[in-house]
Formats: C-alpha cells, structure tokens, sequence
C-alpha cells in the first residue's frame, strides 16, 4: 500500500497543531484551577480552625508573594521593635484579615460560611462568604485577591481588596508609617513614660522605652551604666514615681525634629534618637 506524502503532510501539520492548542488549553485550565485551589484550601484550613484565626496563622512563603511577604515581615518587626505603648499594633492583631471582621462565631465552619469562589479575570479571584450566616446578608463578605506566578512557588497571593477600596498592601504601608512616625515623635514617647512613672504598678512598662545599658546619676551625683536586671534600676524608677513628673513639661508633637544622636533632656530624663526611635539613655535624680 503507498502513501501520499503530499497529503500526510499537511495532515500531520494539523494533528500538531491541535495537539499544541489542547495543551496550551490544557495549561491555562490547569493554571486556573491553580489559581482557585490556593484560595479554597486556605478558606478551608482557615475556618476548620476558629480558636486560631488570626493573620500570623498563614505559613510564611506559601501564601504570600515576595513582595507582601516583605511588607508583612516589616510590619511585624516594627511593632516588635519600635511600638512600645500599648496601643494595638500588628496587621490583622485586632481581627481576622481573612475574614474582614473582629468576631466570628465559633460554630463558624466553612460549609456554614456559605464559601464561594470565582475567577474575575486571569489574575484575580473573589471570595464571598458569610461570617454570621444566622443573621441574613448583613453579614457577607467578597474579598478580592490579586494574585501573581512566581517560578519558584507557583500561584501567590499580592494583594487582598476588600470592601470601600481597602487594599492590604495600602493598610500595612500605612500602619508601617504610623509607627514610624510615632517613634519619631518625642511627644508620644515621653507621654508614654511619664503615664508609666506616674503609677508604682506600670514602671516595668517605662522599660520598654530604655536602651540599655542606663547611665543613672543618684541625687550625690555618683552615675552607674545599669543592665536591664540591676536592682538599682526599679529602685531609681521608684524615685522618680515618688517626684510625680510633670507632664506640663513636655514636649508638644512634632516641635522637636528628630535627628540620629540627638540628646534632649526632660526634666530627670534623657531621651536619644537612635534606630529609628528615640530612648530613655540617662536618668539623673539631680534634676
């Protein structure tokens, strides 16, 4: 039996082209679904979970992309570092990101959430859900999740947009300023430290704003360097919660520039800006 070379040629062009095209669709429904199971498996690993909900809870570099990864990571390590009052500080530390909300009911569970998801457009997809599904569509919820490809990982979340125009990487940009910009405001933290020396039971809290080692000067003007653990130290915060600071004498916010190295003195306190903040360096019981 011959064959036509002529027509098996062109016969065999079309059989790989179909071939190429079915697995280019073959690819993009995969990617799809890719795209779709990250989402749905972290919902369901989220809401199995109640006593746990909270933003820490998602596995570092198996969510995020690089790039939320980093913003994430500095905002832990600026409240960490640099929020020393007690303001609530930590994105997601006062509620649950995922579920855009504060409370939840513990018999919240995912196929009770109602749990949906869609594909928006080739790098989008939305999460609708109902955080209290006993109290009607008061309650929903669509969060939109901006997502990109990373070779090394796959399918990674780089945004979250929630409702009236939120978006997670404006929030943590903008909770990573305010930090910021509160440890450089002299006003803030001397606030903070003269609240806490004026109560016997917050003086542990005044050490949150020292950097150790303390020069302290006794009223004989004989000065020590003391480590966070010297006796001596609680005994010198005792005597400055017995003078009751005047909180008149401080400064109003944003009257003193801050500037690495620079030394301002209020009333038996010297306050340093350094890394980012300024700290108790000196306490002289002279003044």
């Amino acid at each position: 039996m011959k064959f036509n070379k002529k027509r098996l040629l062109p016969l065999g062009v079309c059989l790989l082209a179909f071939a190429m095209v079915a697995l280019m669709a073959d690819k993009q429904w995969s990617q799809k679904q890719q795209q779709i199971d990250l989402i749905t498996e972290f919902y369901q690993d989220h809401l199995s979970r109640p006593d746990q909900r909270q933003a820490s809870q998602v596995p570092a570099g198996s969510f995020y992309s690089k790039g939320l990864e980093e913003l994430v990571d500095a905002n832990s390590q600026l409240c960490y570092a640099l929020s020393r009052g007690d303001d609530i500080c930590g994105y997601g530390a006062d509620g649950d990101v995922f579920l855009d909300t504060q409370e939840v009911p513990p018999s919240l569970d995912f196929e009770r959430s109602g749990f949906k998801v869609e594909r928006m457009d080739e790098n989008t997809v939305e999460a609708s859900f109902n955080v209290y599904p006993d109290m009607g569509p008061a309650y929903e919820r669509q969060i939109r999740y901006s997502l990109v490809f990373e070779e090394d990982k796959g399918w990674r979340v780089d945004d979250m947009h929630f409702s009236q125009g939120r978006s997670m990487r404006e929030e943590l940009r903008q909770e990573n300023d305010a930090v910021l910009a509160r440890a450089r405001d002299l006003a803030d933290t001397a606030g903070w430290v003269f609240n806490y020396l004026g109560s016997e039971d917050m003086l542990d809290r005044a050490m949150r704003f020292i950097d150790f080692p303390l020069q302290v000067c006794d009223q004989y003007g004989v000065c020590a360097a003391l480590k966070r653990d010297d006796p001596r130290l609680l005994q010198a915060l005792d005597m400055l919660a017995d003078r009751n600071p005047d909180l008149g004498t401080l400064p109003k916010s944003g009257e003193i520039q801050a500037a690495d190295g620079k030394v301002v003195g209020i009333g038996p306190l010297d306050f340093t800006f350094r890394n980012r903040a300024w700290w108790v360096t000196k306490i002289d019981l002279r003044r």
